[in-house]
């Protein structure tokens, strides 16, 4: 905590300059470029409709029952309006007024929850597999090394001044090895003869000129995972391109050198290195599933035993399971919120996770409680059981050019017309109504080439931008295709040349391919993945 104090002493400072450029904002007295230096190291970006976007840093989304309800009654006492679920885990706090953001920053550091490393040129929050520490399958828990970087790096200036933004992502599971793939730097955890380690990726990366990273280390030892991670700080700070922001980040270093020289680049660094790990705090689970709350036997109705069976994952600890909480577009009001963190303290479970596919996971549910939850959340936020029965709720778009200041495209409003096709696609074939739902979280949309949806890994995606067709511009959608990651295949999503539709267009199309698939399902056993990977490559060479 001493540590922590004293480095939010000296960007205490930064928190006021911020203060004083929304004040002269307000005032039109400075651009919106000139603000967005000020608070983009901190994940604070202007808003449309004159509100600001405060974007919390949490790794691996976790946030304890006490921070939950932090949150809920921070946002109840500055007035905001409602929380949105990033793709890389963060929590967004969203219209929150220009005059609220200092207080509501100050609130929420006071609470240990902090921004600094939120956006703009800085070391992003941490990836962390959702499940880790608490799945039957996979590896090692890799939360409590995530944590453990994360405290450190908050201390290194370096990492909060890059050229670029810098992403590193933790994974205790093969099934998400492709999201470590195509981050700056990927740990996936290993153990060799009952030694603890990663299988480490470098140059990966999302958005303009996207790339499966490479395999930088195949054993990386448990206690050289800070050095490691120091190293590529100090080597991307020091070589990373300062000029050119379209070459800047860390892929283009990687293409430039080749994997072998930057390699060999990267040993330099880390082998001149001599920090040690900081405290890895294992986290007592067994200690948490005793103090979950057991009910009393309740009736299941089949609705009921239709949500348990989309929404609950078997745990490694007996009749505990995780919980998976559908969140459409990854919104949730104030009032929700306040009513998850009530429903948290019901289940006296200690803590939930925010998702990658910006739905929330509570890791630790006892099975007796599953009515009550189901019945809870019916009465007081029934969206949230909809959107866990809905195709819709599957689908994963950004938040679009409504809130978005560089949004080209509302991809919300798309994601919702696609849905809708799905589930009429669904009554057509009602025998593959779960096969439907469950591929449709393959759907990626995002409102600009930013790609926040994470396009560059579905096998199907969309990225909104416009084209004129007879002279008229006209609002389009860019289709993708193909985003695999097989022990036989890794590919991103193929931009399918010619093929920009007019938004309208996009859910037939949809619809189309996803008929088509149900229609090969019939001749032959394929995955959705499989099946538009070899689509793109019969069709669109």
């Amino acid at each position: 905590m001493k540590r922590i104090d004293e480095k939010l002493k000296e960007i205490e400072k930064e928190y006021l300059e911020l203060q004083e450029g929304i004040e002269e904002y307000s005032n039109n007295n400075m651009k919106s470029a000139d603000l967005k230096k000020r608070g983009s190291k901190f994940g604070i970006y202007e808003q449309k409709g004159k509100t600001m976007m405060l974007r919390l840093k949490a790794v691996g989304g976790e946030l304890s029952l006490k921070k939950f309800k932090s949150l809920s009654e921070i946002m109840k006492k500055e007035e905001i309006s409602y929380l949105h679920l990033s793709t890389r885990q963060n929590y967004q706090l969203h219209q929150v007024d220009f005059t609220r953001v200092k207080s509501t920053i100050e609130d929420c550091n006071s609470n240990e929850m902090y921004f600094r490393g939120g956006g703009g040129n800085t070391f992003r929050s941490i990836l962390v597999s959702t499940y880790t520490g608490v799945e039957k399958r996979g590896g090692f828990d890799v939360m409590p090394y995530a944590r453990m970087v994360e405290n450190e790096v908050f201390f290194m200036d370096k990492a909060f001044d890059f050229g670029r933004k810098l992403k590193i992502g933790f994974s205790n599971s093969l099934e998400d090895e492709f999201v470590m793939a195509v981050q700056d730097m990927g740990f996936v955890a290993k153990e060799i003869n009952g030694r603890r380690g990663f299988k480490v990726y470098s140059g990966g990366g999302m958005g303009r000129n996207s790339k499966i990273g490479y395999v930088l280390i195949d054993f990386l030892p448990e206690e050289d995972l800070l050095r490691a991670v120091k190293a590529i700080i100090d080597l991307f700070y020091d070589r990373g391109d300062r000029v050119n922001r379209m070459q800047a980040r860390l892929r283009f270093l990687v293409e430039k050198l080749g994997i072998s020289g930057f390699r060999q680049l990267f040993l330099e660094y880390f082998n001149k290195e001599t920090i040690e790990n900081g405290k890895i705090s294992e986290i007592d689970y067994l200690k948490k599933v005793d103090k979950l709350a057991k009910f009393e036997a309740e009736e299941e109705t089949k609705d009921f035993l239709h949500w348990k069976e989309i929404c609950v994952k078997e745990t490694k600890f007996k009749d505990v399971v995780s919980l998976v909480l559908y969140v459409k577009n990854g919104d949730l009001t104030v009032e929700d919120v306040e009513k998850l963190s009530r429903l948290m303290g019901d289940l006296k479970t200690p803590l939930i996770r925010a998702t990658i596919n910006q739905n929330l996971v509570i890791p630790l549910v006892h099975k007796s409680a599953l009515p009550y939850i189901y019945n809870y959340l019916n009465k007081e936020i029934p969206e949230v059981v909809t959107q866990t029965i809905s195709i819709r709720g599957q689908i994963r778009s950004c938040v679009g050019a409504k809130v978005c200041m560089i949004g080209v495209q509302d991809s919300v409003s798309i994601a919702d017309a696609i849905g809708k096709e799905l589930d009429s696609l669904a009554k057509e074939y009602p025998q593959y109504r779960k096969i439907i739902f469950k591929e449709a979280k393959n759907i990626r949309i995002s409102g600009c080439p930013s790609s926040c949806a994470g396009v560059p890994v579905a096998p199907l995606g969309f990225i909104g931008l416009k084209k004129k067709i007879n002279d008229k511009l006209v609002d389009c959608m860019q289709v993708y295709m193909g985003g695999i990651l097989t022990e036989g295949i890794q590919s991103l999503a193929f931009e399918i040349p010619n093929l920009i539709l007019p938004i309208e267009e996009i859910p037939i199309l949809v619809k189309s391919l996803f008929k088509d698939y149900l229609e090969a399902l019939q001749t032959y056993d394929i995955s959705f993945s499989s099946y538009m990977y070899e689509r793109r490559l019969e069709e669109f060479r």
